[in-house]
């Protein structure tokens, strides 16, 4: 058995013959083997109808949606023959085609909580102890994986912060450089014109002593 995959085959029991469930559970169990899944269902629903919770037809029906990919209606018929007999070995059997099926559906947890349940009812099933194996391998790396994503996510989120922290300072000691040159060109210009003004003010008192003494009447 490959160690680096789960086991998802069937576990599969002999299907019933004319003498169990008629005609239809006869054609459903020729087409299944022929690989024919539509047609197998179709005649699995047929003998359902006559017997609704008979566990052995619901089982070969969900086996028979579960090779035709349908997970969901899989899980619905093996839950109705799991409910519906106290064998054991038959309860384990449906329980591990339940895993296979949430396996398929993608619920890894839901999954190994399946297996477990039939490797209780089965100590012996090699199949379900590695797949239990597998799955809570798989679990742990995830539990790696995310938490290594999680440090170097708050590793990327400090840095990103510190990079910002760093930008924010160097535009604001910019702006206060910026700030610094336009308070000297303002003082300049204001010394500028103070000094004109002054300039200005001088030369009009001059003018005016000028004036007045041209103005004034000798004595």
């Amino acid at each position: 058995m490959n160690k680096k995959v789960i086991a998802v085959s069937l576990l599969m029991l002999s299907f019933f013959t004319v003498s169990y469930a008629g005609e239809d559970m006869n054609r459903g169990s020729k087409l299944y083997e022929k690989k024919d899944f539509k047609g197998a269902i179709e005649n699995f629903q047929k003998a359902q109808v006559k017997k609704p919770t008979d566990p052995m037809i619901n089982y070969n029906l969900a086996s028979a949606y579960y090779k035709a990919g349908d997970f969901d209606k899989a899980l619905e018929s093996y839950d109705t023959a799991l409910n519906n007999t106290q064998d054991i070995n038959f309860k384990s059997a449906i329980l591990y085609n339940m895993g296979n099926c949430a396996y398929r559906k993608g619920d890894n947890d839901l999954s190994l909580q399946y297996y477990k349940s039939s490797l209780k009812l089965n100590s012996k099933d090699v199949q379900a102890k590695h797949n239990i194996e597998f799955l809570q391998s798989d679990k742990n790396k995830n539990k790696d994986n995310k938490k290594d994503n999680k440090d170097n996510k708050d590793k990327n989120k400090n840095k990103n912060k510190d990079d910002k922290d760093q930008k924010q300072q160097e535009q604001q000691k910019e702006q206060d450089k910026k700030d610094k040159q336009e308070q000297k060109k303002d003082q300049y210009l204001l010394d500028y014109f103070d000094k004109q003004d002054k300039q200005n003010q001088n030369k009009q008192q001059n003018a005016t002593a000028v004036s007045n003494k041209r103005n004034s009447k000798p004595w």
